[in-house]
C-alpha cells in the first residue's frame, strides 16, 4: 500500500484490524472509539496530527488527521493499533507485552523525533522526556559516535 491509500483509510478499520477484528465488526466500537480518541490526543501531544481531532465512526482517514503531509509520519498508524491494542486487548504473555510496549516507546520517540525536526512539538517535548527517550534508546551516545566518525 503506498501513502496516498494509507491516508484514505479508515482509521477505525484500521485499528479493528490490529484489534484482531473484522474491519467491518462495529461490536466493539464503544470500547475502541474513546480508546483511540484518548491515543491521537497523545499523538497530538508530541506533533502527530491536527489539534482538537475526534473521530466518530468509521467516516474519519488518515488524511483527515494527518493532513495531506501525512505520508511523513505513517508510522502513526502502526503506533496507533498498538497502543488501542494494549488498551483493548492487552497479550497475556509478558514477552509479548513487553515487546508491544518497546515498539510503541520507538515509535513514540520516531515519531516525537521527527516532528521536533519540523518544529511542530518544540512546545510539548519537556527537557524530560527528552532525557527519558535519550536514555531509553541510548540516543546521545549514538550521535557522540556519528560525530566522532565525521
Amino acid at each position: 500500500m503506498n501513502a496516498e491509500d494509507m491516508l484514505g483509510q479508515s482509521i477505525l478499520a484500521d485499528v479493528r484490524a490490529a484489534c484482531s477484528l473484522e474491519a467491518n465488526d462495529n461490536s466493539f466500537d464503544q470500547q475502541l472509539i474513546p480508546l483511540i480518541n484518548s491515543q491521537l490526543m497523545m499523538a497530538h501531544q508530541f506533533g502527530v496530527g491536527v489539534d482538537g481531532f475526534i473521530l466518530w465512526g468509521t467516516g474519519e482517514t488518515w488524511r483527515d488527521f494527518l493532513g495531506e503531509d501525512g505520508n511523513r509520519l505513517a508510522a502513526v498508524s502502526t503506533w496507533l493499533g498498538y497502543s488501542v491494542k494494549l488498551l483493548f486487548d492487552p497479550p497475556d504473555n509478558g514477552t509479548v507485552l513487553k515487546s508491544y510496549q518497546d515498539q510503541i516507546a520507538k515509535m513514540e520517540w520516531m515519531l516525537s523525533s521527527k516532528s521536533q525536526t519540523t518544529g511542530i512539538v518544540k512546545q510539548y517535548v519537556t527537557e524530560k522526556q527528552a532525557a527519558i527517550y535519550d536514555d531509553l534508546f541510548e540516543y546521545e551516545d549514538s550521535q557522540e559516535e556519528d560525530e566522532e566518525g565525521l
